[in-house]
C-alpha cells in the first residue's frame, strides 16, 4: 500500500513539475509576442492564411512549403482578434508542448529523468525556441509533429502495438505537410530501422510507413509539378545561389542551439560554445560507445546528422539560399543531445551544458526586455495611412514591406513597383493577396501626391536606383526615416504635378547624387509633421 502511495506522489509531482515547466515555457512566449511588426515571410503566411482553403490547397501563392500550416492558420484566425500576437499564439502552443513531447521523448531514450528534466528544460528557456514562437512561420509546429513522431517510433518497435505506428505515421505525414525537411528526419528513422535490420518486423514495418507516407505526399506533389512558374515557387531556394561559407556547419548548429543575436560578444561565446561542445561530446560518445553507454545517443544524432547535414553538404558543394530556420526540425534533437551530456560524470561536458543554459536565459533576457527586433512595417504603413490625403497613392519599392501593407491596411491606389530584378513572386501572387504591380510611368500618373516606402531589405542597389529616379523626376515634399535594430526604412512624399525639370535651377539638391541614384543613408529627420513624427518614434 505504502509503496503505491509513494509510486502515485511521484508521477504526481513529475505532473506538476512537468507542468510547471510548461508555464514557464509559456510565460517566456507571452511577453512581446506582439510587439514586432510581421515581416516578410510572416506576412506570406497570413496572407496565404487568408485565402479561402481551395486557394490555400491549390498553392495560389507560390509557397515553398506544404499547406498543413496555412490550413491551421486559417481556421486559428477565425477564433481571436485580428492581431500579430493572436495569430502568432499558434506558434507559442505548439512550442509549449513541445516541452512535454521532449521529456517523453528523452525518457524513452536514455531511460533516465536526469536528461528528460534537462532536454525539457532547454527548450523551455532556449532562446531559439522563444523567437521562433514569435514567428507566424510553420518551424514550431514542424518540430513538434517530428519530436512526437520519432517517439511513437520509438514506443512501436519496443511494443510493437499497431496504435504506436499508426501516431508515427500520422505524425509525420502531418510533418511532412508542414515543411518538405521532415522527409529528411523520416530518413533518419529508416537509418535507425537499418542500422537495427535484425529486428526484422520493426525494419519491415518501417519501409511499409514509409511507402504510406509516400503515397499520401503524391498529391502535394502533383500540385508542385504543376507551378506555373518553378523558378518562383518551391523551388526558388536551389535557383538562388550564394557565396559559401565555410563555417556554416558550426553557424547552423550554434543558430539551432542559442538562436541569433546582434551582439558580438554574444555571438562569439556561443560559437565557442558550441565548437567546444560539439568536440567533447563526438570525444564523450566515442568513449561511452566503448563502455557501452551510449544507448539513446544514435537516433538524435542520426535525425541531427541528416536534417542539418545533408543540406550542408549540398551548400559547401553548391551554395545555394539556406536559412538556418528551414532545419529547425534538428532543434529539439540537440536539446537532447546537450541533456545527455548532464550524465558523463568526471569530464567537462556538464559544465559546458550548465554554460549553455546560462547563455541560453542571458539570450532570451535579453530579447525579451530589447526594442524592436524586426522592421517596423506596421508603424510605417499606419503613419502613411494616417498622413495620406484622399487621392494621394502609395507605392513600395520592394514587397518586403508591400506584404506586410497588405496585411495591415486595405488601402487604394497602394502597389508594389514592377522590374525587381530578383522577383520573389509572380504578380499573379500579388493581385490573389489583393494587391497590385505598378510601372514607374504608372505610378507617376496615380494622382497629385505619391508615397514611396523603400525598406532596403532586398535588391538594394535597384531599389535604391527607382528611388533616385523619383527624386530626380518629381518634387519632393518630405522624406521621413523609421529606425529598429534590423535597419531603417525611408518614406519620401513627392508631388507627381509638379516636375522637377520645370523646376528654376537652384543647384544641386540634398539627398541626390551626380548619377541620381539616391543616397537613402543622408535623408534627414522629417521636414513634415514633426510633432505626429515625435509621437510615432
Amino acid at each position: 500500500m505504502a509503496m503505491k502511495w509513494l509510486l502515485a506522489y511521484k508521477r504526481r509531482r513529475e505532473l506538476f513539475l512537468l507542468l510547471g515547466l510548461m508555464g514557464l515555457a509559456a510565460g517566456l512566449r507571452l511577453v512581446a509576442i506582439g510587439r514586432d511588426s510581421l515581416w516578410f515571410d510572416e506576412a506570406v503566411s497570413y496572407l496565404a492564411a487568408s485565402l479561402p482553403v481551395s486557394r490555400i490547397l491549390d498553392n495560389t501563392v507560390q509557397s515553398s512549403h506544404p499547406p498543413l500550416y496555412y490550413l491551421l492558420l486559417h481556421f486559428w484566425l477565425a477564433l481571436g482578434p485580428d492581431t500579430d500576437g493572436f495569430a502568432r499564439l499558434l506558434g507559442v502552443l505548439w512550442n509549449v508542448l513541445l516541452v512535454p513531447a521532449v521529456y517523453l521523448l528523452a525518457l524513452e531514450l536514455f531511460d533516465q529523468r536526469r536528461p528528460a528534466w534537462w532536454a525539457a528544460g532547454l527548450v523551455a528557456v532556449s532562446y531559439f525556441h522563444v523567437l521562433f514562437s514569435h514567428e507566424l512561420r510553420m518551424y514550431t509546429q514542424l518540430m513538434f509533429l517530428v519530436t512526437v513522431g520519432v517517439w511513437a517510433y520509438l514506443r512501436a518497435v519496443r511494443t510493437g502495438r499497431w496504435a504506436w505506428w499508426l501516431l508515427f505515421v500520422v505524425s509525420f505525414a502531418t510533418a511532412v505537410y508542414t515543411h518538405l525537411f521532415a522527409w529528411l528526419a523520416l530518413a533518419a528513422v529508416g537509418l535507425y530501422a537499418l542500422i537495427h535490420h535484425r529486428q526484422r518486423p520493426a525494419l519491415e514495418r518501417t519501409v511499409a510507413a514509409g511507402f504510406v507516407l509516400v503515397i499520401l505526399f503524391i498529391p502535394w506533389v502533383l500540385v508542385l509539378v504543376g507551378e506555373s512558374q518553378k523558378e518562383l515557387g518551391s523551388m526558388r531556394p536551389l535557383a538562388q545561389a550564394t557565396a559559401g561559407n565555410p563555417i556554416k556547419p558550426l553557424i547552423s548548429l550554434a543558430f539551432l542551439t542559442f538562436g541569433m543575436s546582434s551582439r558580438p560578444w554574444l555571438s562569439g561565446l556561443v560559437l565557442f560554445l558550441t565548437l567546444s561542445i560539439v568536440v567533447v561530446t563526438l570525444l564523450e560518445a566515442r568513449k561511452a560507445r566503448r563502455e557501452e553507454q551510449a544507448g539513446g545517443l544514435l537516433l538524435p544524432a542520426l535525425v541531427v546528422t541528416t536534417v542539418v547535414g545533408l543540406p550542408t553538404l549540398v551548400y559547401l558543394v553548391r551554395p545555394f539560399f539556406l536559412p538556418d530556420r528551414t532545419m529547425a526540425a534538428a532543434s529539439p534533437f540537440l536539446m537532447l543531445l546537450l541533456a545527455w551530456g548532464t550524465t558523463r560524470r568526471g569530464t567537462p561536458l556538464p559544465y559546458l551544458v550548465y554554460g549553455a543554459a546560462v547563455v541560453m536565459l542571458i539570450a532570451t533576457g535579453l530579447y525579451l526586455v530589447g526594442g524592436l527586433q524586426k522592421p517596423p512595417y506596421r508603424t510605417v504603413v499606419e503613419f502613411v495611412a494616417a498622413q495620406r490625403q484622399p487621392g494621394d497613392a502609395v507605392l513600395h519599392t520592394s514587397d518586403g514591406s508591400y506584404l506586410p501593407a497588405l496585411r495591415y491596411l486595405d488601402l487604394h491606389d497602394h502597389a508594389v513597383l514592377a522590374g525587381d530584378p530578383d522577383p520573389r513572386k509572380p504578380v499573379a501572387v500579388y493581385e490573389a493577396l489583393g494587391g497590385e504591380v505598378w510601372s514607374r510611368e504608372a505610378a507617376g500618373r496615380s494622382g497629385q501626391r505619391l508615397w514611396l516606402i523603400v525598406a532596403l531589405e532586398h535588391s538594394n542597389e535597384w531599389q535604391e536606383e527607382q528611388a533616385g529616379e523619383f527624386d530626380r523626376r518629381y518634387s519632393r515634399l518630405a522624406e521621413y526615416s523609421f529606425e529598429s535594430g534590423e535597419g531603417e526604412i525611408f518614406v519620401f512624399l513627392y508631388d507627381l504635378a509638379v516636375l522637377v525639370e520645370n523646376l528654376p535651377e537652384v543647384g544641386d539638391s540634398a539627398g541626390r547624387l551626380g548619377d541620381h541614384r539616391l543616397n537613402l543613408w543622408e535623408v534627414q529627420q522629417p521636414t513634415l509633421s514633426g510633432e505626429l513624427w515625435t509621437s510615432w518614434k
